[in-house]
Order: structure tokens, then C-alpha cells, then sequence
């Protein structure tokens, strides 16, 4: 049982979850009366595009270089993203 979860990365779960919650999403928004409400459930769905793309990639790496090499890096990429939130709340903080 334990020997399916082994590929799994960060970005892959991330993934998965962003494309169950973006096309739920999108059907509720889409099946809407209000076009405002449905052009912002196509807008979801276009978005998953990337977000698919990145799964893919990140399927390729997995395969190509394993997973615990993959996961340190996609780890370094999400610190780097919470640094630069921070960074960015603190210029605000400084600069309004």
C-alpha cells in the first residue's frame, strides 16, 4: 500500500488538488444564470492549463531524475515564493 505514494511530489499534489477544485469550481460557476459568473468559470478553466503543464513536467522530472531530488528543488522554489510574499508585505508595510 505504501509503495503507491512513492512518487509523489509537492507541485504533483498541489496540482491534482488546484485541477479538482478548479473544475468544480468552474462546473458551479458555469452553470450559472449571471454571465459574469460563467465567464469566470471559463476563466478558471483556463488557468488549468498551466496548471496541467506543470503535473506533466513534473511527471517527466520524476521519472528522469527521481523523487527525492525533484522534491528538494520544488521545496527551494516554494521558499523562494514565501520569500518574496514577505518581502513584498514588508515594502508595502515600509513604502504606504
Amino acid at each position: 500500500m505504501k509503495k503507491q505514494f512513492k512518487n509523489w511530489t509537492l507541485f504533483f499534489i498541489l496540482g491534482l488538488v488546484t485541477i479538482v477544485l478548479g473544475v468544480a469550481a468552474s462546473i458551479v460557476m458555469m452553470t450559472s444564470v449571471s454571465a459574469p459568473d460563467t465567464l469566470y468559470g471559463m476563466f478558471i478553466l483556463l488557468w488549468m492549463i498551466p496548471v496541467a503543464l506543470v503535473v506533466i513536467i513534473d511527471r517527466i522530472l520524476v521519472r528522469r531524475f527521481g523523487n527525492k531530488a525533484v522534491n528538494k528543488i520544488q521545496f527551494a522554489i516554494l521558499l523562494l515564493i514565501v520569500l518574496l510574499w514577505i518581502l513584498r508585505a514588508l515594502a508595502n508595510l515600509i513604502y504606504s
